[in-house]
């Protein structure tokens, strides 16, 4: 009998100490204002680094508005600029969780060539560190130059390319 409440004493000191686990929101996905900062990599050409800044409705749902600088080099050195819409959702009330982030945006290409317009959908995880969070993010962005638009002609020009974007959060 002594063995019993023993086991029954530690069993229910362990559903203590595994209620009392802190799953509080950190501070970074508080209702209000949030702000991120990401170095992506768009296509495995474009690279660059990205600032988005805007509100977080709860503590899952966050829209908001960036602009981001970006260069390439494969034959010569070349220099774009982007501006986006973005919406970001994360899965659970947790400090860590699974994330998904949809953009819409306009790049654009000072070396002459054609603008362009994207749309993104990337599967992410973010992770809480102290106030502040992680993100890393891989998807897909489709890239539809914007004489396409203009023209609504030629549409195989349309491409896919991969994404790849760690942020820090705040």
């Amino acid at each position: 009998m002594k063995k019993f409440i023993g086991i029954l004493l530690v069993f229910f000191a362990l559903q203590i100490g595994a209620a009392a686990q802190d799953y509080s929101i950190p501070a970074y996905r508080a209702t209000g204002y949030k702000g991120n900062v990401s170095v992506t990599s768009l296509g495995l050409y474009w690279n660059g680094l990205e600032t988005s800044h805007g509100y977080m409705f709860n503590d899952m749902v966050y829209l908001g508005a960036g602009a981001g600088v970006f260069f390439g080099v494969i034959e010569e050195f070349s220099l774009a600029t982007r501006v986006f819409a973005e919406f970001e959702g994360y899965w659970l009330h947790r400090k860590s969780t699974l994330t998904t982030k949809v953009r819409a945006g306009y790049l654009r290409n000072f070396r002459g060539e054609g603008n362009i317009f994207n749309g993104e959908l990337t599967l992410g995880w973010s992770w809480a560190v102290g106030s502040y969070g992680l993100s890393l993010d891989v998807g897909m962005s489709a890239l539809v130059p914007t004489n396409m638009v203009l023209a609504s002609v030629n549409w195989p020009e349309i491409s896919l390319a991969p994404v790849v974007s760690l942020s820090f959060e705040f």
